[in-house]
């Protein structure tokens, strides 16, 4: 062949490879068929179109032949656009019947991080017909597939013969050794339109065995990121259920709202459901877990009535944005029974709190309507004298900051308790509170509060201990002034600093005798330690008012070190000048004179362990009102909380018997697939000991999570009995369990 005849051989290949450079960018698309058609991987890519980019082709000979009507690559071709990158030994386009073949060590590059190989492939130049010979998949997430033959029909709908799934990696030291688990099917078929998967007589293996055979099972695609379907199965067993099995159902409502709804039969408690409904939508949330059964009915004591009646439960949240400022929102809690949470293991507070409420944000301020209603759960509780808080109003004004040199704020609070019996109780008050910090040039730290109150009660049902009736209406006026100072002393050191920080607070306030009339409805959950030694008004609450001029004092000292390592001491105690011991309950440690000393010491040696330690001492005998100890763990391999907790008997409302506990929760990696739990709470000063106890080894990797829990629970509330239960997990990854 002549010089002139190769050259114009040669523009003619070049000018054809540009006029199909379209028909090569097919290729690209023809290895679509192979795409993630398992139901746990991605979602097959669509093809390509010219209109993609440009495609830059690299192969060591390209070769057109006009008898033929085909364009030929061959020797390490590489054929990319954009993020996608096709390689095989030789690529071939038939202009004639317009289909693309590669063949030889095909592999392709997704832009998504998926990478198939293949030994031949062939498509139609639509990417509607073709199929792919011996097909291999590494997805993105590791998981991997392969099969005999794929085919693609329609365009949208692609099948894979004799094809296996499984997101297992091989053994590094064994790769030779079976998958954990894998899916063999004879035939997938995977619908883009439909975004669905099926399976055709497949077979589920564990180490190579065969372990379930389904003749069909279908789930959407991955592309579906939501869509119902069943979830991995819920097995367990009790002493008070006996065998317990549950088989979640997901269901998809719409793109912002879902249902989870899984029936459990019980061979010892008959059947009940539970849901977990949730919805979003564009400015607040709603979502609401609950239970339905029907099953053996118990009274109030206890003890079976011998008919069935049905039982169940709900917690409901939600909120909802109304502008810039306001937002409306709801919480409910509510059980069938007593003890029917108990029973069932789904938790077991003392009361169940339900609410209604509107909010406002201004700035500086801040306003809120409540309405509050109880489910007492207690041996103890009627429904009769349970409170009806409807409402509970709260307005707070900051006012411009540097007010009178300080910081005011203004107060409004209002609140009407109803109770069918008992007393019922409407309280309104307001306030004011300006505070003003200053440092000295010795480095004192000053801070002035004032502050003033006043309140009005109306009250019913209200008696004495002589049992006489004294409600009726009372107001009271709660004028306060303290004044605080620290002395924070620093000392550089060639490893860290030494802080020592004496605190004293003086307290000017009248003996306000606590009226009869008031019943102490939101200041009972008062507890003294040093978190609140220096708060000027130590009750969290309105119906309880810390009355009496007191000195207060402390000292604080810490070393922090360079390397992180933290240690504090702080101990301190109040001085009451007056006698309030109507104030503060027996039990307390204050109220007479003197208060308990109350001090914490902290620890922290290194990144991953933390000591605390909170007291209070007898001021008398310095022996330990209240004990608290502990220990948290939290290193790379360990987590883990020991804690020690004793406090004496109390008879303030509610009463309290001495505590004496300790408890542990722990959770160790044994190495990179396992992990134990433990958990325990122990009451030393009980003869049942243990009050519960838990137990679980959990193996999880790449593939599969499974465990067991073991737990016993010691509880004993008049149906609910000590109990021991056992649960299983079984969850595979990408195939929705």
């Amino acid at each position: 062949m002549s010089a002139r005849r190769r050259n114009r051989d040669l523009t003619a290949t070049r000018a054809e490879i540009l006029r199909n450079r379209t028909a090569l960018a097919l290729v690209l698309g023809a290895l679509a068929i192979g795409g993630p058609t398992l139901a746990v991987a991605q979602t097959l890519p669509g093809g390509v179109s010219a209109g993609e980019g440009p495609v830059q082709i690299i192969a060591e000979e390209v070769i057109y032949n006009p008898n033929t009507k085909t364009v030929t690559a061959t020797g390490k071709v590489e054929v990319s656009q954009g993020d996608r990158v096709l390689m095989a030994d030789k690529i071939t386009y038939f202009e004639d019947s317009r289909i693309v073949a590669a063949s030889g060590n095909v592999s392709l590059l997704e832009p998504t991080g998926e990478v198939l190989f293949a030994d031949y492939v062939e498509l139609d130049d639509q990417l509607r017909e073709g199929f792919v010979q011996t097909i291999r998949l590494l997805f993105a997430d590791d998981s991997r597939a392969a099969a005999v033959r794929a085919i693609r029909r329609e365009g949208n709908v692609t099948t894979l013969d004799r094809a296996v799934y499984s997101p297992c990696l091989p053994c590094a030291d064994k790769p030779d050794r079976p998958l954990l688990w894998q899916v063999k099917a004879v035939k997938v078929t995977h619908d883009q339109t439909a975004k669905t998967v099926e399976y055709e007589d497949a077979t589920f293996e564990v180490l190579g065995v065969p372990v379930a055979y389904t003749p069909y099972f279908s789930h959407p695609d991955p592309s579906v990121k939501r869509l119902s379907g069943f979830l991995a199965p819920r097995i367990g067993g009790s002493g008070r259920l006996g065998f317990r099995v549950g088989m979640p159902y997901f269901w998809a409502i719409d793109d912002n709202s879902d249902l989870t709804l899984t029936p459990f039969i019980t061979t010892q408690a008959g059947a009940y459901a539970v849901g977990d409904y949730r919805k979003v939508f564009g400015s607040g949330e709603f979502a609401a877990q609950f239970s339905l059964g029907y099953g053996e009915e118990f009274d109030g004591d206890g003890n079976p009535t011998g008919s069935d009646a049905f039982r169940g439960h709900i917690f409901a949240r939600g909120n909802l944005q109304l502008d810039d400022n306001w937002r409306v929102g709801l919480n409910v809690e509510r059980s069938s029974s007593d003890t029917y949470l108990k029973r069932f293991s789904f938790t077991s507070p003392n009361y169940l709190t339900s609410d209604l409420y509107a909010e406002g944000f201004y700035d500086r301020s801040y306003f809120s309507v409540i309405g509050y209603s109880f489910q007492g759960l207690r041996a103890i509780s009627d429904p009769d004298t349970t409170p009806l808080v409807l409402p509970l109003a709260q307005a707070n004004w900051v006012l411009e900051p540097e007010m009178i040199g300080g910081r005011l704020e203004l107060s409004a609070n209002a609140i009407a308790i109803h109770r069918d019996e008992g007393t019922s109780q409407r309280r309104f008050s307001l306030g004011a509170a300006w505070q003003r910090p200053w440092i000295t040039d010795l480095g004192t730290v000053f801070t002035l509060d004032a502050s003033i109150r006043g309140d009005f009660y109306d009250t019913e049902d209200v008696y004495d201990a002589a049992g006489i009736d004294v409600s009726g209406q009372t107001a009271r006026f709660l004028p306060k002034l303290s004044l605080e100072a620290r002395y924070p002393l620093v000392r550089p050191t060639e490893n860290g600093r030494q802080v020592i920080e004496p605190i004293a607070q003086f307290v000017l306030a009248p003996s306000t005798p606590i009226s009869k009339k008031i019943s102490n409805e939101d200041s009972q959950s008062f507890e003294f330690d040093d978190t609140n030694l220096f708060a000027v008004n130590r009750f969290s609450g309105y119906d309880r008012w810390d009355a009496g001029s007191r000195f207060v004092y402390g000292v604080r000292t810490a070393y922090y070190g360079n390397e992180g390592t933290t240690f504090s001491v702080f101990l301190g105690e109040s001085f009451e000048f007056t006698d309030e011991k109507d104030v503060y309950e027996y039990g307390k440690g204050l109220g007479d004179g003197r208060s308990d000393f109350v001090g914490a010491i902290t620890f922290t040696p290194t990144y991953w362990l933390d000591l605390q330690h909170n007291f209070r001492l007898d001021k008398d005998d310095l022996s330990f009102n209240r004990n608290d100890i502990r220990a948290t763990i939290n290193g790379k391999r360990l987590q883990a909380t020991i804690g020690y907790t004793a406090v004496k008997e109390q008879t303030a409302v509610p009463a309290q018997a001495d505590r004496d506990e300790i408890y542990v929760t722990a959770g160790l990696k044994l190495d990179e697939y396992w992990t134990v739990y433990g958990d325990t709470r122990h009451r030393l000063n009980d003869d049942e000991g243990a009050l519960s106890t838990g137990l679980g080894l959990f193996y999880t990797d790449e593939c599969v999570e499974l465990g067991a829990m073991y737990r016993r629970d010691t509880t004993r509330d008049r149906d609910v009995t000590p109990d021991t239960s056992v649960s299983l997990i079984l969850r595979l990854r990408n195939l929705g369990m």
